[in-house]
């Protein structure tokens, strides 16, 4: 049986062993969902806790400079702290957050972001604003992916390719989950089957549909403020723009749009679809940006960046500072990426407004909107 470790100080020894049991004060949250407690100085990771909660776990995992722990008792809980709806709660890979109250998930969000802008971009005092909430917290998710093995359907624990067994998504939309329903009474065999709503979009497309039309506002005026006395009429790049997602939205604020994407079949919807003023390039960002930005002036350029989670490569952001446009729109879902790529255009723009948005409610998952000016 594992020695129990009845306080903190005997929990500073640096002996410890994985089945160990010691006590732990949260100090933090961090991206990823996991409350960051310290031992003998050394992190100490624990899902299903929240910052300043006072709790006992089983050592899993330890490393020179980290440790994993399993949640046992909370032994004094935060006022946030409120009974997870899901009964496969972290057994499912899928949510992070549904032990904290709403309101707090959304303050959690926003200092992980203001603080990631501080620490990876340098920036002293990241103009986070307050993030917009999901006008549903739960039943929002337009699409899952449910994983069948041996005859069990559910979704992968965190990790691994394991299934855990589940009867119903609480964050899938009510069209979802009658989907998901059917499946499990047909029985399925084993593979991965995608359900979605069934109104059909091409290319990428925002898993939340009240906060992606949010975001379309968001980013609208972002790229043309209301209040702009001089507005920037001449080119819009939309670089990462799927099938023109953002591009068929933003075309009549703008002279001439081109965007940019490397999936063939994205760019030839995004064509189909386009109005007169609007462009269409396929292949890799990092390539194609240079030319896109020289089709218009620099001083009447906006450019609207959308990446993946891995943020911008560095030839990309090469384009970029070879022909700076006057403003940056970034539409980010890591804020670790984000910060990266402000610090490495902090020598050309400063970062003027950062809007948080909760795409991914009771998930980990933080979107922004960003605006940068060129100094």
């Amino acid at each position: 049986m594992p020695k129990k470790e009845n306080s903190p100080e005997t929990a500073m020894d640096p002996k410890i062993r994985v089945g160990q049991e010691v006590e732990l004060v949260i100090n933090d949250i961090g991206f990823g969902g996991k409350g960051v407690g310290r031992i003998g100085g050394i992190a100490c990771f624990v899902a299903g806790v929240i910052e300043g909660e006072k709790v006992r776990v089983k050592i899993a995992k330890v490393k020179s400079r980290m440790m994993e722990a399993w949640l046992l008792e909370v032994l004094e809980p935060s006022p946030q702290r409120i009974e997870a709806p899901c009964p496969v709660f972290l057994k499912c890979g899928g949510c992070s957050y549904q032990h904290i109250d709403y309101p707090h998930q959304l303050r959690i969000k926003e200092t992980q972001l203001r603080e990631a802008l501080r620490r990876l971009g340098a920036l002293s005092d990241p103009p986070v604003e307050k993030m917009i909430p999901s006008p549903e917290p739960y039943g929002y998710r337009n699409r899952i992916a449910v994983h069948v093995r041996d005859g069990k359907a559910g979704f992968f624990a965190e990790g691994s390719n394991r299934v855990v067994p589940v009867k119903k998504c609480l964050i899938a939309s009510a069209e979802v989950d009658l989907g998901f329903q059917d499946l499990l009474k047909e029985r399925p065999r084993d593979g991965d089957y995608l359900i979605g709503e069934k109104k059909r979009y091409g290319g990428f497309r925002q898993v939340n549909n009240a906060v992606a039309e949010i975001l379309k506002k968001t980013v609208r005026n972002a790229v043309r403020p209301a209040d702009e006395v001089h507005p920037i009429a001449g080119l819009l790049v939309d670089a990462y723009c799927g099938a023109g997602f953002f591009a068929h939205e933003l075309q009549a604020l703008f002279t001439k749009v081109i965007g940019i994407e490397r999936s063939i079949a994205s760019v030839a919807m995004a064509s189909r679809q386009a109005a007169e003023n609007e462009e269409y390039l396929a292949g890799d960002v990092e390539l194609k940006l240079g030319e896109a930005l020289n089709a218009g002036k620099p001083e009447e350029t906006v450019l609207l960046l959308d990446p993946p989670s891995e943020g911008l490569a560095e030839l990309a952001t090469e384009a970029i500072l070879d022909r700076p446009p006057a403003r940056i729109v970034y539409v980010s879902c890591n804020p670790a990426t984000l910060a990266r790529d402000a610090k490495r255009l902090a020598g050309n723009y400063r970062i003027v407004q950062v809007i948080p948005l909760d795409m991914f409610p009771q998930t980990a998952e933080i979107e922004s909107v960003s605006v940068f000016e060129l100094l």
